[in-house]
């Protein structure tokens, strides 16, 4: 019997050191991020909850005051941060409502055998490698009361339209603007998801008798299940940080419409001085973000019947 647990024990204890051995070499190549990781964002996180407790202003930030919760209270009571909440949210729906069947278009486009594919997929990605800063200033030039757009307008005798004074036009503008440049993303996302599905699933349908519509919603839709909820958490998020429109094409307005959230948190900290309550909208919207994301995870992880 001690014959045979010995070399059982010396096989444990070659494992265990090749164990240690692995993990220390892990250890090695991920102590870099972890440490980049640790300084470029927990610790800050930690430092925004903080902040998020007192009230204080940037040109005097060592006279801060510990107020709790009152910050929070703040947000949730303020009328032009609970407006910023409802106009993000609005700009969120309609993201996700266009850029989804859109992208998903595009995406059996760029999968079929058609042509100038190539070329269709520089144009339609190449919106997402750009800057959200050059989008947004071009869409100005476009959009603005003397712009690109209201100049061919005017000349087939139509009167110019306020995109971008109005409230009536100044989100949808904006919606326009993001949709044109995330639109790119999802359908690559999309088209992904096309090519993993199984070829032996859509030649069987095709032997059943199933034409290009039926294959569409019967096999194409449902396999793009999880695909579509990727989609729509990515573009949420998108949507949540979306900044650069707000400041650079209409700093907030007309009268509050297109203050989407982080552009109240830059005002709300910077012009009015109130970091602490800036923190706390910070810290309200990344619970939402977390959210969203554990939504996610759950609903991959679970079964999908088909």
């Amino acid at each position: 019997m001690t014959a045979l647990s010995a070399p059982a024990s010396a096989s444990r204890r070659r494992s265990s050191r090749t164990a240690r051995k692995d993990l220390l070499a892990a250890t090695g190549f991920l102590a870099p991020f972890l440490i980049l990781l640790i300084i470029v964002q927990y610790i800050p996180l930690f430092v925004l909850a903080r902040n998020s407790l007192y009230d204080y202003t940037l040109f005097n930030p060592d006279a801060a005051v510990f107020v709790g919760l009152d910050n929070f209270v703040t947000a949730f009571t303020d009328p032009a941060t609970v407006q910023s909440l409802l106009v993000t949210l609005l700009f969120v729906v309609g993201m996700v409502v266009i850029v989804v069947p859109v992208a998903f278009l595009f995406a059996v486009y760029l999968n079929g055998r058609l042509p100038a594919r190539a070329l269709f997929r520089t144009m339609i990605f190449l919106p997402v490698v750009t800057s959200s800063v050059v989008v947004a200033t071009m869409f100005v030039f476009m959009l603005a009361q003397n712009g690109l757009v209201n100049s061919v307008l005017q000349s087939v005798g139509m009167s110019p339209l306020p995109f971008l004074t109005d409230p009536a036009f100044a989100l949808p503008s904006i919606i326009l603007m993001s949709v044109w440049q995330q639109v790119g993303l999802a359908a690559v996302l999309f088209l992904g998801g096309l090519q993993a599905i199984p070829d032996d699933v859509v030649e069987a349908a095709v032997v059943d008798g199933a034409g290009p519509v039926r294959r569409m919603f019967s096999i194409t839709i449902p396999l793009l299940s999880r695909t579509t909820l990727l989609v729509v958490v990515v573009m949420t998020v998108f949507a949540l940080q979306a900044f650069a429109p707000a400041l650079l094409m209409t700093s907030g307005g007309p009268v509050g419409t297109t203050n989407l959230v982080m552009y109240h948190i830059y005002r709300t900290a910077f012009y009015l001085q109130q970091p602490g309550v800036a923190s706390a909208i910070s810290i309200i919207v990344l619970l939402f973000a977390l959210l969203i994301s554990l939504v996610q995870m759950r609903l991959l992880r679970t079964r999908w019947n088909y």
